[in-house]
């Protein structure tokens, strides 16, 4: 069994400037996924009096996600969050499980590597020819004398261009950097339009540089979750990717009795387990961000009064039965 590793999502076809590739592909099958069995899952739970175990586990999720979120950021900024931070949950835990189906990166489609090759062989002889325009003659000379003793592993290097490279046709989406970050930049984003919807643009400016000289730090704390972010969620999908690959091999290059099928399985468990703590991480960290964002002394002065209210109606029934309640001190 030939492993394929890649850091970069391969390209399968272009529309126009665009490459798309075998993430981008498998991110579109999953966001179709979803979109449909959640319309097919609402459009049941409203129409028959008694759903099925489907919709009672889809209610199930979205009431753990709605008592997670509201016990974080509280009933007022909860609310108003939980679309954005169940959404991210549901798809990040449904991309990370695209990697435990059968056929995704282990299909392979050929391609011609001539192109690649090409490339690099024109990137290599414009710096040849930049260093040629920089040197003397005598280092030009031993330049092309050292070139042409290398002509020999150039031309097998040649023939190995025509070689076709075994490309995944599927591939999980957030084991792609540029997916992981494009919604770590997401989560920025939104962060960001929350703390000053909530203080305004001076407010937030204010609540970063408190004290002021510690606004530097916090510019850099802010920016620095991009990475933190998208480098987390996309070094344990793609670990466990190469993990799963490696573990494929090694049983089925054993061929003892029932080895091959009962090894990977432990494996399969794991990754399972993993893809929902980074979903769930990813999730959390985003909720606690937001709210962090958007929290402030309003929060408190809402509890106070909240407090406040509940207290007043135990005031009255005591001065309108003549009994004052007792305090500390009685």
């Amino acid at each position: 069994m030939e492993l394929h590793i890649s850091l970069a999502a391969e390209a399968l076809f272009h529309l126009g400037p665009i490459a798309v590739t075998n993430s981008m592909l498998v991110m579109f099958l999953v966001m179709a996924a979803i979109l449909l069995v959640g319309s097919w899952l609402a459009r049941k739970a409203q129409r028959d009096p008694h759903p099925g175990r489907a919709v009672g586990l889809a209610e199930m999720l979205v009431e753990f996600l709605l008592n997670l979120v509201e016990s974080t950021a509280g009933k007022r900024i909860g609310r108003r969050i939980f679309p954005l931070i169940a959404g991210i949950f549901i798809f990040v835990l449904f991309a990370n499980f695209t990697g435990l189906l059968p056929g995704v990166g282990t299909i392979y489609i050929k391609e011609d590597a001539e192109e690649v090759v090409a490339g690099e062989e024109a990137t290599l002889e414009t710096t040849e020819e930049h260093s040629e325009e920089e040197q003397v003659a005598g280092e030009a000379v031993a330049t092309g004398e050292h070139a042409a003793e290398e002509d020999p592993a150039d031309e097998h290097a040649a023939e190995e261009e025509h070689h076709p490279v075994n490309v995944p046709l599927l591939r999980p989406p957030t084991a792609d950097l540029n997916m992981t970050l494009a919604m770590s930049v997401l989560t920025f984003t939104v962060v960001q339009i929350a703390g000053v919807s909530a203080h305004g643009v001076r407010g937030r400016i204010k609540h970063m540089a408190n004290p002021p000289f510690l606004f530097p730090i916090e510019v850099i704390s802010e920016l620095s979750r991009i990475i933190s972010l998208s480098a987390r969620l996309f070094g344990n999908v793609f670990a466990g990717e190469v993990l799963l690959g490696v573990m494929y091999a090694i049983a089925a290059s054993i061929k003892i009795a029932v080895i091959p099928v009962l090894a990977p399985v432990v494996f399969l468990g794991l990754e399972t387990l993993f893809g929902t703590i980074q979903a769930l991480v990813f999730a959390l960290l985003t909720l606690i961000y937001v709210f962090l964002a958007a929290a402030g002394h309003d929060d408190h002065d809402e509890q106070h009064v909240d407090e406040h209210d509940t207290v007043r109606p135990v005031e009255a029934q005591a001065h309108s039965s003549g009994r004052m309640p007792a305090t500390a001190g009685d």
